[in-house]
């Protein structure tokens, strides 16, 4: 018996050194202010998501699923927001409709900024949302309360990039547009 509780109490005791190291070694991996502007980023996208929720007036695409992803490529130093949009399969099984390039950008304008930038109705550029907004708010939505300076916020919003796509699950209809990050996307 007396084996058997010293056989467990040092099972125990391994295993609390074992835990101990292990969180030793995170403690002194170094982590780079770029993993973690590219976290923020992506988290407030996430947080985001919400935005493009059902609409009881629909005045945009309805999206069944929203999915967005921020990487870097250190190669062409540049950051790229992936966005993926899939159309709610439902509503446009009844409804004929076929996505354009304006509401790729609408896509990107919600999620990103909070605004489309297009007309309602003639789906033409408004006045709501210029460049210089959109490069304003992604610096006050993404880069805020972070020890950048102006210089590294302009340099980082200059060479961050979106990929937007609109899946079309009924007719395949699929719509990709890509871009500067605050510029209009092409």
């Amino acid at each position: 018996m007396k084996r058997l509780i010293f056989i467990i109490l040092l099972l125990f005791l391994n295993q609390n050194s074992l835990a101990e190291t292990a969180f030793k070694d995170l403690q002194d991996k170094k982590t780079s202010y770029l993993d973690f502007v590219l976290t923020k980023i992506e988290s407030r996208l996430v947080q985001r998501h919400n935005l493009l929720g059902t609409q009881m007036m629909p005045v945009r695409i309805q999206f069944q699923n929203v999915g967005s992803q921020v990487d870097f490529f250190s190669k062409e130093s540049k950051i790229v927001i992936s966005i993926r949009g899939v159309m709610d399969k439902n509503r446009y099984s009844k409804k004929k409709y076929i996505p354009k390039l304006t509401d790729c950008n609408i896509l990107r304008n919600i999620l990103l900024y909070g605004k489309q930038g297009y007309h309602l109705i003639l789906k033409k550029r408004n006045k709501f949302l210029t460049d210089s907004d959109m490069k304003d708010i992604f610096i006050s939505r993404f880069l805020n309360n972070l020890t950048l300076s102006d210089e590294e916020k302009i340099y980082i919003t200059e060479n961050t990039f979106a990929r937007v796509q609109i899946i079309d699950p009924v007719r395949g209809n699929d719509v990709f547009c890509s871009g500067n990050i605050a510029k209009e996307l092409n």
